[in-house]
Protein backbone atom coordinates (compact mmCIF):
# COMPACT_ATOMS: atom_id res chain seq x y z
CA UNK A 1 0.00 0.00 0.00
CA UNK A 2 1.40 3.49 -1.03
CA UNK A 3 1.33 5.55 1.94
CA UNK A 4 1.83 9.42 2.03
CA UNK A 5 4.88 10.38 3.31
CA UNK A 6 3.50 13.82 4.91
CA UNK A 7 0.15 15.15 5.86
CA UNK A 8 -0.79 18.88 6.18
CA UNK A 9 -3.17 19.86 8.55
CA UNK A 10 -3.84 23.45 9.09
CA UNK A 11 -1.97 24.14 12.49
CA UNK A 12 0.60 21.18 11.69
CA UNK A 13 2.55 19.01 9.34
CA UNK A 14 2.29 15.16 10.26
CA UNK A 15 5.37 13.31 9.19
CA UNK A 16 5.61 9.92 8.56
CA UNK A 17 7.69 7.54 10.77
CA UNK A 18 8.97 3.78 10.67
CA UNK A 19 7.02 1.67 12.44
CA UNK A 20 7.02 -2.22 13.08
CA UNK A 21 5.34 -4.08 10.20
CA UNK A 22 1.13 -3.73 10.27
CA UNK A 23 1.38 -0.58 11.55
CA UNK A 24 1.33 3.05 10.54
CA UNK A 25 2.47 6.38 12.13
CA UNK A 26 2.53 9.94 11.11
CA UNK A 27 3.90 12.49 14.03
CA UNK A 28 4.80 16.20 14.08
CA UNK A 29 5.89 18.75 16.71
CA UNK A 30 3.26 20.95 18.40
CA UNK A 31 4.32 24.40 19.95
CA UNK A 32 2.06 25.53 23.06
CA UNK A 33 2.42 24.88 26.77
CA UNK A 34 5.63 24.25 28.14
CA UNK A 35 7.77 23.62 25.65
CA UNK A 36 4.83 21.94 23.00
CA UNK A 37 4.64 18.20 22.49
CA UNK A 38 3.65 16.08 19.79
CA UNK A 39 0.49 14.78 17.73
CA UNK A 40 0.82 11.34 15.79
CA UNK A 41 -1.40 9.35 14.15
CA UNK A 42 -1.27 5.66 14.29
CA UNK A 43 -3.67 3.28 12.15
CA UNK A 44 -3.18 -0.37 12.65
CA UNK A 45 -3.59 -2.00 10.32
CA UNK A 46 -1.18 -0.09 8.08
CA UNK A 47 -3.49 2.21 5.88
CA UNK A 48 -4.05 5.84 5.14
CA UNK A 49 -5.43 8.13 7.89
CA UNK A 50 -9.37 8.10 8.40
CA UNK A 51 -10.94 11.15 8.02
CA UNK A 52 -12.19 11.37 11.36
CA UNK A 53 -7.90 10.75 12.48
CA UNK A 54 -7.64 13.44 10.65
CA UNK A 55 -10.56 15.67 12.05
CA UNK A 56 -9.16 14.76 15.70
CA UNK A 57 -5.17 15.59 15.19
CA UNK A 58 -6.19 19.08 13.39
CA UNK A 59 -8.57 19.92 16.37
CA UNK A 60 -5.71 18.57 18.91
CA UNK A 61 -2.84 20.47 17.15
CA UNK A 62 -4.60 24.06 17.10
CA UNK A 63 -5.90 23.70 21.21
CA UNK A 64 -2.31 21.73 21.98
CA UNK A 65 -1.97 24.11 25.17
CA UNK A 66 -5.77 23.93 25.90
CA UNK A 67 -5.74 20.31 26.12
CA UNK A 68 -2.55 19.95 28.11
CA UNK A 69 -3.90 21.97 30.50
CA UNK A 70 -7.35 20.41 30.51
CA UNK A 71 -5.30 16.74 31.18
CA UNK A 72 -3.35 18.18 33.76
CA UNK A 73 -6.43 19.87 35.71
CA UNK A 74 -7.91 16.01 35.43
CA UNK A 75 -5.09 14.22 36.47
CA UNK A 76 -4.65 16.46 39.74
CA UNK A 77 -8.29 15.91 40.77
CA UNK A 78 -8.63 12.55 39.73
CA UNK A 79 -5.09 11.27 41.46
CA UNK A 80 -5.59 13.41 44.65
CA UNK A 81 -6.49 11.28 47.82
CA UNK A 82 -5.40 9.05 50.25
CA UNK A 83 -4.75 6.65 47.74
CA UNK A 84 -1.45 8.05 46.99
CA UNK A 85 1.64 8.56 48.49
CA UNK A 86 2.33 11.31 50.54
CA UNK A 87 5.29 12.12 48.29
CA UNK A 88 2.98 12.05 45.48
CA UNK A 89 0.32 13.97 47.49
CA UNK A 90 2.67 16.78 48.14
CA UNK A 91 4.13 16.49 44.10
CA UNK A 92 0.33 17.03 43.29
CA UNK A 93 -0.36 19.95 45.59
CA UNK A 94 2.76 21.52 44.36
CA UNK A 95 2.46 24.67 41.91
CA UNK A 96 4.05 22.80 38.65
CA UNK A 97 2.25 20.07 37.11
CA UNK A 98 4.41 16.81 38.01
CA UNK A 99 3.44 15.91 34.76
CA UNK A 100 5.43 16.54 31.27
CA UNK A 101 6.30 15.52 27.43
CA UNK A 102 2.79 15.54 26.05
CA UNK A 103 2.29 13.63 23.37
CA UNK A 104 -1.28 12.93 21.97
CA UNK A 105 -2.18 9.60 20.15
CA UNK A 106 -5.07 9.77 17.79
CA UNK A 107 -6.36 6.47 15.98
CA UNK A 108 -8.10 5.81 13.44
CA UNK A 109 -11.60 5.89 14.94
CA UNK A 110 -10.72 9.07 16.05
CA UNK A 111 -10.53 8.20 19.52
CA UNK A 112 -7.67 9.81 21.33
CA UNK A 113 -5.03 10.09 24.40
CA UNK A 114 -3.04 12.46 25.78
CA UNK A 115 0.07 10.58 27.52
CA UNK A 116 2.57 12.48 29.24
CA UNK A 117 5.71 10.64 28.80
CA UNK A 118 7.50 12.17 31.71
CA UNK A 119 5.59 11.90 35.07
CA UNK A 120 6.92 12.48 38.84
CA UNK A 121 4.13 10.21 40.27
CA UNK A 122 4.68 6.52 40.81
CA UNK A 123 1.54 5.45 38.45
CA UNK A 124 3.52 7.33 35.72
CA UNK A 125 6.95 5.76 36.31
CA UNK A 126 8.55 4.17 33.26
CA UNK A 127 5.57 4.48 30.76
CA UNK A 128 4.56 7.85 31.62
CA UNK A 129 0.29 8.26 32.31
CA UNK A 130 -2.44 9.19 29.94
CA UNK A 131 -5.68 10.66 29.89
CA UNK A 132 -8.22 9.53 27.53
CA UNK A 133 -10.58 12.21 25.97
CA UNK A 134 -14.08 12.46 24.43
CA UNK A 135 -14.24 14.77 22.13
CA UNK A 136 -12.28 18.02 23.99
CA UNK A 137 -13.75 16.14 27.29
CA UNK A 138 -11.00 14.61 29.68
CA UNK A 139 -13.11 11.18 31.05
CA UNK A 140 -10.25 8.87 32.38
CA UNK A 141 -6.38 8.32 33.48
CA UNK A 142 -4.90 5.41 32.01
CA UNK A 143 -2.17 3.58 33.77
CA UNK A 144 0.68 3.15 31.92
CA UNK A 145 2.87 1.12 34.21
CA UNK A 146 2.33 -2.13 32.24
CA UNK A 147 2.14 -1.67 28.77
CA UNK A 148 1.80 -5.56 28.15
CA UNK A 149 -1.92 -5.77 30.23
CA UNK A 150 -4.54 -5.66 27.91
Amino acid sequence: MDLPDAIELDAATLIRIDAPEGIACWVAGIEGGDGGGTVSIVAEPAEAPTAEALETAQGIASEFATLVDAATAFLAEELAGPALSARDQALLAGEQPPFGAPEAVVWQDGTWMLRFAESALEIGEEYGIGVMFAGRTPVAVEDLSDPDEA
